[in-house]
């Protein structure tokens, strides 16, 4: 297993015991450039900071990189390589 994959595992098991403070809130799945300036530091500060999975939700955003939303407080979109364009 990849550690992604175990990330993700760990995630789900903290899913089933917690219900995490962006549960319902549609901002967590947008595109950051979809938000108003300074909307994903005010959510990192006021939702992300408090939830009892926020180390979880991390841990899993640092191995797998996902494209969209905020995971922990931030985005973790890939940035193209400075030889690509």
């Amino acid at each position: 297993m990849s550690r992604a994959s175990d990330a993700l595992t760990n995630l789900a098991q903290a899913l089933n015991d917690h219900d995490p403070a962006c549960r319902d809130d549609p901002r967590f799945t947008l595109d950051h450039d979809q938000l108003p300036p300074g909307e994903v530091a005010h959510i990192g500060l006021t939702i992300c900071r408090p939830c009892p999975l926020r180390t979880t939700c991390r841990e899993y955003a640092e191995t797998a990189k996902p494209p969209a939303g905020i995971w922990a407080g931030r985005t973790y979109q890939r940035r193209p390589r400075k030889d690509q364009p």
